[in-house]
């Protein structure tokens, strides 16, 4: 099934009937990298303004630039099962993940949530498997596991062995959201998936924004410009475009295929959190950087 000429700027790419499996592994990849700024830039706006207020503002702006990209292109509104997933998987990426983000950055660094994270490879395999059958190999899950296992073993020496809920509640809330979101994308498109998804918790998201507005408002200072701009990417950047290419990029390779690249985001996070939150890489950074490349090698081999 290919999608409509003009319905998406990705259709030339993301295609059905147009293989590209190659691109799509560089947008997911390219998704990855704007995602794994995601958590500094989200300790930055925790500088002036409040977690439920971060959340609904990203949801409200990504919202409205939605519901232009659908007038634009005439999108015909989703029907039957295609706009319940929607609403599902929508209601984790739009408000209970950055929300639950927010707030475990209240408690964890950047770069250990950045870390936990990459447990999300693993969640989204899972779901999707569960929820729409996709195929797998042994030797997929075999690497897979073992390069999550890793990751969590790192997060928890770096954490004391302190686990807050709301870390749980951010993996499963994306995993559903990016599971859904690939499954009902093989259909739609992935910009058209992500926009659906957004215009859907734009009304909720308004509302949010101008009831949590009232305690953040002497935030919007000058002085407070930084978090601002941090707000605008994380609105922007990963809450939009970044889906528009991490769901197309599960069109062609498949869902849990996709999340493999997702190993890698930690290692851009802690990247990212050097200069923009002081943070140094240690040897250990160093030896699990390594050890978790080898399990994307074998990812990659096992496809």
């Amino acid at each position: 099934m290919s999608l409509p000429a003009n319905s998406t700027l990705e259709s030339r790419y993301f295609t059905a009937t147009t293989p590209a499996p190659g691109l799509s592994i560089f947008f997911g990849l390219f998704a990855v990298i704007i995602f794994s700024l995601t958590a500094p830039l989200t300790v930055i706006a925790l500088d002036a303004f409040t977690p439920a207020f971060i959340a609904c503002m990203r949801a409200m702006i990504a919202g409205g630039l939605s519901i232009v990209a659908v007038l634009w292109f005439k999108w015909p509104v989703p029907k039957g099962r295609d706009l319940i997933w929607l609403s599902v998987g929508g209601a984790g990426i739009a408000l209970v993940f950055p929300f639950s983000l927010a707030q475990s950055l209240l408690n964890w660094q950047a770069s250990e949530i950045g870390i936990v994270l990459a447990g999300l490879p693993l969640v989204t395999a899972i779901i999707a498997v569960g929820l729409f059958k996709e195929k797998t190999t042994k030797q997929f899950w075999l690497s897979l596991l073992l390069g999550s296992l890793l990751l969590l073993l790192f997060a928890y020496s770096q954490s004391n062995g302190v686990f807050h809920p709301s870390l749980f509640v951010m993996l499963f809330a994306a995993g559903f959201g990016y599971a859904i979101g690939g499954h009902v994308a093989k259909r739609l498109g992935g910009f058209q998936t992500i926009c659906w998804m957004m215009v859907m918790y734009f009304p909720i998201s308004l509302f949010g924004t101008g009831y949590f507005a009232i305690e953040n408002a002497a935030s919007f200072t000058f002085e407070n410009a930084h978090a601002l701009l941090a707000l605008g990417y994380l609105a922007v950047m990963s809450q939009w475009i970044g889906f528009h290419f991490w769901y197309g990029s599960m069109v062609k390779i498949g869902i849990a295929k996709t999340g493999q690249l997702q190993l890698l985001q930690p290692f851009f996070t802690l990247g990212f959190a050097m200069p923009l939150l002081g943070y140094v890489l240690t040897w250990s950074h160093l030896t699990f950087a390594l050890l978790i490349t080898g399990s994307v090698w074998l990812l990659r081999r096992s496809q």
